[in-house]
């Protein structure tokens, strides 16, 4: 099994993405010195050469602007649509009475609804058809609860990958698979999330290799869509998802498929952060069919992401892991 924190000693209070950037950086002779510890902020030496690195993957090489178009979803899905990505159709909103105000609109359709400035999956929901208003009106408030403004866009049915971008190089991509236990017919669903989360890799606080799958009024009303809650027993080998979205940070599994994905779709990824200026950036792509040629009606890009962990292609929950800090040293021009 992975050891979820392989530095050394005195490393463990940081994000594991930033560790992995220390790690790599001690290998290469850079010395590192760790200038705000909650910020995960660091400094790097080499010689004369010196460089500011921010939760791993914040660096000189991408423009401020750069950072406020991926973090805004409405900008970035503006840069993305100009530039012919195909992205998903929706409407964004800056008040909680306009979104309601469209139940209807969205009522037939499986829609997602995210707040426009939040990373890792943060107030995102997954509404399904015909779902009540009730539970419309509590994913909008959800969302607006952590930003001022909501898009609520279509839901492309699908698993979604994170195509990790170092410059003009796709350098790993992996599954992200929402947070999920699989029953044995006698065990409850409390029983088996806390099972899964005696696994060493799980934690909290992202500095673990993954995170912890938690117990939330989220989770519950998950379940309770398809009429389980956590004291209910699923069959043995079934599959139960206690989240939509299929975020790491929100307990989700992540499974490497580099070398399995058509290579268009990297090329799809390229373009994405081009679009956006972006040199490091992580591309989220839908897609159910990702070892074929892209068919734009069986996928779209999702987000971009200003600030892509590192972890969830060193450590995968399984296939291979990939190399991915030392491809950010290299980038900053260190040897």
């Amino acid at each position: 099994m992975v050891d979820p924190k392989p530095l050394l000693p005195g490393w463990e209070d940081l994000e594991i993405s930033t560790q992995i950037i220390i790690r790599d950086a001690f290998l290469r002779g850079i010395t590192v010195e760790v200038i705000d510890r909650k910020e995960n902020f660091l400094r790097l030496k080499q010689g004369n050469h010196i460089e500011f690195v921010k939760e791993a993957s914040k660096t000189r090489l991408d423009s401020l602007m750069t950072y406020l178009v991926m973090e805004n979803k409405v900008a970035s899905k503006l840069v993305l649509g100009e530039n012919g990505v195909r992205i998903p159709v929706g409407k964004d909103y800056s008040k909680l009475e306009d979104a309601v105000s469209d139940y209807e609109l969205f009522l037939n359709k499986k829609k997602v609804i995210k707040p426009v400035t939040t990373n890792f999956g943060i107030g995102i929901g997954i509404s399904n058809p015909m779902d009540s208003l009730e539970t419309f009106t509590y994913y909008c408030k959800q969302a607006f609860s952590f930003s001022n403004s909501i898009i609520i866009e279509e839901f492309i049915e699908g698993p979604e990958y994170r195509f990790l971008v170092l410059g003009d190089e796709v350098v790993a991509v992996c599954n992200r698979v929402p947070a999920n236990v699989v029953g044995d017919g006698i065990h409850s669903i409390a029983q088996l999330i806390e099972e899964k989360n005696k696994d060493p890799r799980r934690g909290e606080g992202h500095i673990t290799a993954l995170e912890k799958i938690q117990m939330s009024e989220t989770e519950r009303l998950v379940l309770s869509e398809i009429g389980y809650d956590f004291m209910s027993v699923p069959k043995k080998d079934e599959v139960v998802y206690v989240r939509k979205n299929s975020n790491i940070s929100t307990g989700g599994d992540s499974v490497d498929v580099t070398d399995m994905i058509h290579p268009e779709f990297k090329t799809i990824a390229l373009q994405a952060a081009k679009a956006a200026n972006a040199v490091i950036c992580g591309i989220d792509i839908i897609s159910s069919a990702i070892r074929e040629t892209p068919d734009p009606k069986r996928y779209a890009v999702l987000e971009i992401n200003f600030n892509p962990v590192l972890y969830i292609h060193e450590f995968p929950y399984s296939g291979t892991p990939r190399a991915v800090g030392n491809k950010i040293l290299d980038l900053l021009g260190f040897t």
